[in-house]
């Protein structure tokens, strides 16, 4: 597997590469991971090449233009030297480098593209809303010569499948919604959520790190007209400082570590004691946050746009709602909040389709069954372009 950042770490690509990884060897698989991230001379070079004097284009630049692409797909193709001799099949997280290989297939894991970020650029808050138009062309030239190499492509969602076939003429039977599990931290046990009976406050939970781009200003404008209708409601922000946001019933409980036990047990206490997930995010790839609190067995409420409805069933699991809606949040978050009984069966629907679809065991299956099929055959990497 190769990342940028160390795919063993939760901090690499949201900890959906430490997920796949511990996933696949608890499935029997040896995986060995590769970090092609710039460093040291590298790092200078990129960051100079790509220099500009607003800082989000600089930073977007530098993860996606031609030079830190060249320095990326050196380095992959150094670690896939160090190990060819017993390598299989490349696992590549994203389309930032690319492999150069022959012989040896690969595949790309993916939970969003040049195109998608250009659709969602309207946000604000995807990275083509800091690009310029040529250089958004450029970069789709060199991603979609990562596609078309590419054995199979893993999107996270159906959406993003619909993107690789449309946008780039990916041939649809290489492109495989493979979907994602909650980053609960290795085999640790999730706990039984705690019986929620409607009495005392009711709660809504917000998880996020990026709190406008997640639509958190969004929520306590919301929120504040709720606490009108229900005075003693309750709006908990992890993710956020102490005090960052302030107003009657919302508490912010800082950034909790959820792979530390003191982190993990804070977060697990917020999950249990909530009633209601709202995250009103204006631009997601795809959303690990709702799945983590559909296995908590709470509805969740978030946007109708990105992948968001792969994961909320509308009216069975939760509701979907248009983005920045402040008065559509309100009318939802109220009636989940003024009827426990329907809180409870969404959120039990919303656990059973967690564990029917968003598990890092089912998403590992989907990803061997192509995998294999594709090391199976001893022409695949001749017929399907591997090294085009």
């Amino acid at each position: 597997m190769l990342c940028e950042g160390d795919a063993e770490s939760w901090d690499s690509w949201s900890g959906i590469s430490k997920s796949l990884v511990d996933q696949f060897r608890i499935d029997g698989h040896d995986v060995q991971v590769g970090n092609v991230d710039v460093d040291r001379a590298d790092r200078w070079v990129a960051a100079a090449s790509t220099f500009a004097f607003d800082r989000r284009h600089w930073a977007t630049r530098y993860h996606l233009a031609r030079v830190p692409f060249a320095l990326r797909s050196r380095r992959a193709r150094r670690h896939i030297a160090a190990r060819r001799q017993w390598c299989d099949i490349i696992l590549q997280i994203g389309s930032t480098f690319e492999t150069g290989t022959a012989g040896i297939p690969y595949c790309v894991c993916s939970d969003s593209n040049i195109r998608v970020a250009q659709q969602g650029a309207s946000s604000g808050y995807s990275d083509a809303a800091a690009l310029t138009a040529n250089e958004i062309e450029e970069i789709a030239g060199r991603e979609l010569g990562v596609y078309r190499g590419a054995a199979a492509i893993f999107p996270l969602s159906e959406r993003l499948r619909h993107s690789f076939v449309n946008d780039f003429g990916i041939p649809a039977d290489r492109v495989r919604a493979i979907y994602a599990g909650p980053n609960f931290g290795g085999a640790r046990v999730l706990p039984a959520p705690a019986s929620r009976s409607g009495e005392g406050s009711p709660t809504v939970l917000f998880v996020g790190r990026q709190f406008h781009r997640k639509g958190g200003d969004i929520l306590v404008e919301s929120f504040r007209q709720v606490r009108r209708e229900l005075p003693a409601a309750k709006l908990v922000i992890a993710g956020l400082p102490t005090g960052s946001v302030q107003g009657p019933g919302i508490t912010c409980l800082g950034d909790l570590d959820k792979n530390c036990d003191e982190g993990w047990e804070a977060l697990s206490r917020a999950y249990q004691s909530a009633d209601v997930f709202a995250l009103p995010t204006r631009f997601e790839p795809f959303g690990i946050a709702f799945v983590e609190a559909m296995h908590f067995g709470l509805p969740c409420i978030g946007p109708s746009a990105c992948a968001v409805p792969e994961i909320i069933a509308d009216g069975e699991t939760g509701f979907t709602v248009a983005v920045n809606d402040v008065d559509a949040l309100t009318n939802r978050l109220l009636r989940l909040l003024r009827d426990p009984a329907l809180a409870r069966a969404m959120g039990d629907a919303g656990r059973d389709r967690a564990h029917r679809l968003f598990t890092w065991a089912k998403v590992t299956q989907r990803m061997s069954d192509v995998m294999c099929a594709i090391v199976g055959e001893p022409d695949a990497a001749a017929h399907l372009g591997v090294g085009a």
